[in-house]
């Protein structure tokens, strides 16, 4: 049986949605008057947003790894 390679792109999409859903909620808290909160949830989302894009960075350098050897 193969091994299960890890699916890098599913993994940045869920990072993607995560970013979205703590900055949404940063959002609302700094409406609320709560912007020490909203300060370290929008931090914490731009930590998502940036393993986001550092994974599908990987996973375009090993596809092209995987096209560019010569058979």
């Amino acid at each position: 049986m193969k091994p299960l390679l890890p699916n890098r792109i599913a993994a940045a999409s869920i990072a993607e949605g995560v970013a979205t859903d703590l900055a949404s909620a940063a959002d609302h808290l700094a409406e609320m008057g709560r912007t020490v909160v909203a300060q370290a949830l929008l931090q914490q989302a731009r930590r998502h947003r940036v393993q986001a894009i550092r994974l599908r960075a990987l996973a375009a350098a090993e596809h092209y790894a995987t096209i560019a050897k010569p058979r």
